[in-house]
């Protein structure tokens, strides 16, 4: 069985939730015999086909149809939230012999890849994994701040493609990551068929012989500190900035933000309080690891918690790896967080955007500790990516 997993972007040096979903699916897929394929634009990312672990990667010219496109406002929707348009990848789809489309970004990628599909009888899968349905008003507004002022014309290309419609209505089977999202397709989308496909997670065992004390040494982090964990984008939507009121309520704490960077005014915006609030020398940023680095285990290792703040959460990839790696989780109760995490079973969790919340949780955390890390390490054993992908080939087949 040929899968070609359609992706907005595939990059290994800005690693991301969707990223890390399709290329531990395409390595499960690959180990069952089966092959699969992943085709993107080249957005941070050169043009051409490599080859990783076995695992075809096809990256393909694109372009935004927006007039002007600054540099700067080309690069932040490369970074989150771009709806481009790849000649070359849609031609690559007609003829590439491939039995499943499945589709892990929307807009024109989606809905063009889609009518290919049709064309060729072959099944379209799509993966909401932004959560399309659940973005807040807010986020929704910031995400198309590259494109005011600027004349679109992509509206022409559609009507002269024909292709007017949302992917969503159009694709076999749509695989929610929450139950949130399943509700509101079902809705959306009467009588169409959506699922629940949760994403997962591949355990992972720090080597002896890395040692953590190196990994402080290295980025300055003093020793004796309690380290706050935050692995994650550094992004409006991953709200790190509610976390300077732990350094600024608690003196021995050191907040520590591991994750690329997809808003870099978000970043100056957090820089510049933590210096306003006094307390910039307890915070270290580095901005973005590879998703196979040693280091993430090593941070993992260090921290007294792990802080997940977001404003909207689809699922929540990097709250599982802490609770497999054996790191108290503190959580906002937002999306697909909700599916997996109970307040004081396996995590302690606050409302959204609410700091007196967030320090409540902190501060009764000791009393739970190893209540919740026994709790969090059960929860991450449900979620293995072998099983979750041979659930997702069972897919496949039913539409074959």
């Amino acid at each position: 069985m040929r899968i070609a997993h359609i992706v907005r972007r595939f990059t290994f040096s800005e690693w991301g939730g969707t990223e890390s979903v399709v290329w531990n699916i395409a390595r499960q897929q690959k180990a069952q015999g089966l092959t699969p394929e992943i085709l993107c634009t080249a957005a941070l990312d050169q043009e051409g086909t490599e080859v990783v672990d076995g695992i075809t990667i096809r990256r393909f010219p694109y372009f935004y149809p927006y007039f002007p496109m600054p540099e700067q406002d080309h690069l932040a929707l490369d970074k989150k939230g771009g709806n481009p348009y790849s000649a070359k990848l849609f031609r690559t789809l007609e003829q590439g012999k491939y039995d499943v489309f499945h589709i892990h970004t929307s807009g024109r990628l989606a809905l063009y890849s889609i009518r290919i599909a049709r064309k060729q009888t072959v099944p379209a899968v799509m993966t909401l994994h932004g959560g399309a349905c659940a973005i807040p008003e807010q986020e929704m507004t910031l995400l198309l701040k590259p494109l005011k002022h600027k004349f679109s014309y992509g509206g022409i290309i559609d009507r002269l493609c024909n292709a007017r419609t949302t992917p969503e209505s159009q694709a076999d089977v749509l695989l929610a990551l929450s139950r949130e999202e399943v509700k509101k397709l079902q809705n959306h989308y009467p009588g169409k068929q959506v699922r629940l496909f949760p994403n997962g997670i591949l355990h992972r065992e720090l080597p002896e012989a890395a040692e953590s004390e190196t990994f402080l040494k290295k980025y300055n982090i003093p020793e004796g500190k309690k380290i706050i964990l935050c692995i994650s984008r550094i992004d409006y939507q991953k709200n790190q900035k509610i976390l300077l009121e732990l350094l600024k309520k608690y003196a021995e704490t050191h907040l520590l933000l591991i994750g690329p960077v997809t808003a870099q005014w978000y970043l100056d915006e957090l820089l510049k309080e933590a210096v306003n609030a006094g307390v910039k020398d307890d915070l270290t940023v580095i901005p973005g690891l590879p998703p196979d680095s040693i280091e993430l285990l090593q941070a993992l290792k260090t921290a007294y918690c792990f802080v997940l703040p977001s404003r909207h959460e689809p699922f929540g990839i990097a709250a599982l790896e802490a609770l497999d790696a054996e790191v108290p989780l503190i959580a906002s109760a937002v999306g697909g967080l909700k599916d997996f995490l109970s307040d004081g079973k396996n995590a302690l969790l606050f409302e959204d955007n609410d700091g007196t919340g967030l320090l409540d949780a902190f501060g009764r955390l000791d009393t739970v500790r190893e209540k919740i890390i026994a709790g969090g390490k059960r929860t991450a054993a449900e979620y293995n990516w072998q099983s979750i992908a041979a659930k997702l080939t069972d897919i496949y087949r039913e539409l074959l």
